[in-house]
């Protein structure tokens, strides 16, 4: 368990680690490639080794001895598992690769995870590929994992897949759909969420020789070239800024300078919003071209934020909440109960245990700026992100904040611990 308590003083220069988001495409990109590439400073976390696991079960040769990933790719041609492809708590993984393995020449995928991952929501994507002429289903016939793949041809165009539920289910057809011998259309049935995730998938796999095409701004269809390969390249992988957003958060609340080095001003990462709505918090951060400059505390006031495009910040933004002067209302965010945990009810139990005043609605949360909160023992439902919020929490809390689960930060930023600690944090792992 992680010990957290009170800290007066944030001092340092640390960088932001590298996007997972970027990690898991680019290294699945190139172990379809038709030759060897190099994936430069990639995160090494739990999550993205089950991407590079998992592409070796599928035919590739992955070195990730160092901090250069060299990979040498299946030439476009998947290769039939040897094994169940075990993505461990991974759900961009098991999507992806759920497309991917479509592709093997013969025979079955099997893919599954853990107790998390198997009650994440398939359906939809199981569903689009089949209408694809694609055998794939759910093993318990719930639309969860473990899901079984058959090995066949794309024999249809069109595929209709709702996007409000994952955004990876529609990144797992654009990245499927170049094997097609014709051009295939996806087409939104329901609003997208998470619309900056497909704009990452698309910047990845351009860089590997892959073309898409969006009709609009409104993300309601998209179009894929048929008979593409991927080919090989050397891509470096930019700073990743949900997790520094645990950090920026600790910067804003408490007396700091931090600068936060390798995150990107142009990024089209969607949580670069973190800056923005600090900002429209009340705090003056500074952004340069390659780095955050946070010289805190800041007096913050509550806001409304759309967290239709940003689920991955809500646990960040409860935090903000709770030290905000007045109501932040998080809302659009229905599609957040179905991460690693149901983060919209974990917010709202665990930080009510700590003295915050959160109403929980169906698509967000309401919460009361309390301006201080007290040390308590917090559960984190193996999940990452909760974590690494819940130590911002117990930096400002009065007395001691015990956090279980504190290993999970193994899936996004392995160094969090240590990182935090090089600032100044008070933290202790027993």
């Amino acid at each position: 368990m992680l010990i957290v308590e009170k800290t007066e003083e944030l001092r340092g220069t640390v960088n932001a680690p590298p996007s997972k988001s970027y990690t898991h495409r680019a290294v699945i990109c190139a172990s379809l490639g038709d030759g060897i590439s190099k994936i430069v400073n990639p995160l090494n976390s739990e999550d993205c080794l089950s991407s590079v696991n998992g592409c070796m079960s599928l035919g590739a040769m992955i070195d990730i001895e160092s901090d250069t990933w060299i990979v040498e790719g299946n030439y476009n041609s998947p290769k039939t598992p040897d094994n169940v492809i075990d993505v461990k708590n991974s759900g961009t993984t098991l999507r992806i690769l759920t497309g991917i393995s479509s592709q093997i020449p013969k025979g079955y995928a099997i893919l599954t995870g853990d107790e998390s991952i198997r009650r994440r929501p398939m359906g939809p994507l199981l569903d689009a590929l089949n209408q694809l002429g694609i055998e794939a289903f759910s093993s318990k016939m719930n639309g969860t994992a473990p899901v079984i793949v058959k090995g066949g041809k794309i024999e249809n165009n069109v595929v209709r897949i709702r996007g409000d539920v994952s955004s990876q289910f529609i990144t797992s057809l654009m990245m499927t759909l170049p094997f097609s011998q014709e051009d295939s259309e996806i087409v939104l049935t329901t609003p997208l969420k998470s619309a900056p995730y497909l704009d990452i998938t698309i910047d990845v796999i351009e860089r590997f020789g892959i073309k898409i095409i969006k009709d609009d701004e409104k993300y309601g269809k998209f179009l894929v070239y048929g008979n593409q390969r991927y080919k090989s390249c050397n891509y470096t992988v930019e700073g990743d800024y949900s997790s520094a957003s645990y950090i920026i958060a600790a910067g804003v609340l408490i007396n700091s300078k931090i600068i936060i080095k390798n995150l990107f001003k142009n990024s089209k990462q969607g949580d670069r919003r973190i800056v923005d709505i600090l900002r429209e918090m009340g705090a003056d951060i500074k952004v340069k071209e390659n780095r955050i400059i946070v010289e805190g505390p800041y007096h913050l006031e509550g806001i409304s934020i759309d967290v239709k495009d940003i689920p991955d910040l809500v646990p960040t933004i409860a935090i903000l909440g709770c030290f905000a002067r007045g109501r932040t209302e998080i809302y659009n965010g229905e599609h957040v109960r179905f991460k690693e945990c149901d983060r919209l009810h974990a917010c709202a139990v665990e930080l009510r245990k700590m003295g915050g005043e959160i109403r929980e609605k169906p698509d967000g949360l309401v919460i009361e700026g309390v301006g201080k909160l007290k040390g308590t023992k917090l559960n984190t439902y193996g999940d990452h992100r909760l974590v690494m919020a819940f130590t911002v929490a117990g930096l400002l809390a009065e007395g001691k904040t015990v956090i279980e689960g504190e290993e999970s930060v193994k899936v996004s930023f392995p160094d969090f611990i240590s990182v935090m600690r090089s600032l100044g944090a008070n933290l202790v792992v027993k």
